[in-house]
Formats: structure tokens, sequence, C-alpha cells
């Protein structure tokens, strides 16, 4: 546990910065482009550790555009923050070339030792790793609620985990799901979705009362069951793909935590979701 909270300050510490100089820019301050430059270095080396997992880490015929894709395209949210819409067409032109491009790589490699279980599991994790990460840039340019809604996915989904992890030592007698993760058990889970929402309902009324901005504590309030089921379901997958591959921890990044996939699994899934519920809710009023 010592270890866990160690790692924990100093790497709020390191990340600290960037959050501070995340809001956009005008285009020809290098600061513009400090956030952006975080999360294409902690999407870079979730997709490796992903493919470092399944396998095909050195096929360098699978990793080397994905590697591309992870670096690109948190970085091109920033970049085109003015043209959003060319930004989703880019991302989606993209994905449709690089699946075209690793059906090739199964075809003229068939027999030769790429997997195509692997392949595909890795191109459709690494486009949902990807896709997140961009999407925490994307919430960052809100304008006005930006830098709160992409704080978001971190704080609910961590606390989600906390007080699931507290209430299932406490209260824990049926197990979630034991073939995935033994740990986990209903009443945690459930005690993990109650202090959610909780916390949303929190959150909402410090950034009323602090920032002067009115959140619309429904939507919030909602968004917080869900995104504690959200962020749940993001956790087991990815330790569902560790358990698949035999692997402990993506990585060794994080003393105590593993690796960055196994930090951020549950907030990835969150983004996904919070991303969706802007879509079509305003969750603060400015």
């Amino acid at each position: 546990m010592k270890t866990r909270v160690i790692t924990a300050l100093v790497a709020i510490a390191g990340i600290f910065p960037f959050f501070w100089f995340s809001d956009p820019v005008a285009p020809n301050n290098p600061l513009n482009y400090l956030f952006p430059l975080l999360f294409s270095a902690i999407a870079f080396v979730s997709v490796w550790e992903l493919m470092h997992c399944v396998g095909v880490d050195k096929d360098y015929f699978i990793a080397v555009p994905l590697y591309a894709a992870a670096l690109a395209f948190p970085m091109l949210a920033r970049v085109m923050v003015n043209a959003f819409d060319d930004y989703v067409r880019t991302a989606l032109l993209a994905a449709l070339v690089l699946g075209i491009y690793l059906f090739g790589v199964i075809v003229f490699r068939f027999g030769k030792g790429s997997d195509m279980g692997k392949i595909a599991l890795v191109y459709m994790t690494a486009f949902y790793v990807i896709g997140a990460y961009s999407a925490i840039v994307v919430l960052r340019n809100t304008p006005e609620v930006g830098r709160f809604l992409f704080l978001i996915p971190f704080v609910f989904a961590w606390t989600t985990d906390t007080f699931a992890y507290i209430c299932g030592r406490l209260f824990g007698k049926h197990k979630l799901i034991p073939s995935v993760s033994p740990k986990k058990t209903v009443e945690g889970a459930i005690g993990g979705a109650i202090f959610c929402a909780l916390t949303a309902v929190v959150y909402g009324l410090i950034i009323q009362k602090v920032f002067g901005v009115t959140p619309n504590y429904l939507v919030l309030l909602l968004s917080g069951l869900a995104i504690a089921v959200v962020s749940q379901i993001g956790d087991l997958v990815m330790s569902a793909i560790k358990r698949q591959f035999g692997v402990k921890d993506y990585g060794k990044m994080l003393p105590g935590h593993g690796g960055l996939l196994d930090r951020f699994d549950s907030s990835i899934a969150v983004t996904v979701l919070l991303c969706v519920v802007c879509n079509y809710f305003e969750v603060f009023y400015v």
C-alpha cells in the first residue's frame, strides 16, 4: 500500500504541469500542445503494453501503424480543435484504412505465424484505447466547461474503484465474476456505484460553489451511476485480456499499480461514455 501511495503522489506531481497548462491557446504557443502530448505518450505506452501482453509487440507489421495512430490522434484532437467534424471523419477513415491494412497482413502472412485472433483483439482494443485517450483531449477542448469535464473520468472512475474495494472488504460475500477477477464482489460493485453517484453530486456542488458554473444535477447523478457500471466493465474487460494471456500486470511503469493500462483501464471506458453523454446533454451550464 505504501508503494502504491508513493507512486500515486509522484505521478500526480508529474502530470500536474500538463493539467495546469491544458487549456487550448494560440496555435503558435507551444503550451497549446503540452496536454495532448501527455496523452499521446500515454496512448503509445498503453498500446505497447497491450501488444506486449498479447504477444505481438515484436511483429512490426502490426505494431508500427498502431504506434503511429497512438501518437497522432490525441495530438490531432488539439491541432484540429476548430474542425471537430473533420477530425472525426479523419479518425473514422484512419480506423477503416488500418482495418483493411491488417486484413492484408492476415492474408499475405497467412500460415507464417500471424495469429488472426490476436490481430483482431489488438486492433479492436487499441482502437478503443487510442480513441478514449483522444477523447480526453476532446473533452478538455470543450469551450468554457472543458476543465471540469476532462477530470470526470479520473475522479469518478477512481472513486468507484476505491469504494468498490472498501465495500467489498467490509461487506463482500458474493463474488461478482470470479473467473475474471476473483476478489471483486457484488456488494463492492454496488457500494462503488452508490459512492460514485454521491461523488457526482458533490463534484457538481464544488464546481458551482468555486467557479459559479451551474451543474445539471440530474445528468450528473445519472451519469455517476452509469459511470460506476461502465468503469467496472472497463476494469473487468482489461482484466479478462490479462487472464486470457496469463499476465498479472500490463507493465511495471507504476510500482504498486502495474502498467498504465492497469491504472487507467476504468477511466478510459468512462471517457467514451462521457463523450456520448456530452453529445446529447449539457452537464454544466455557463
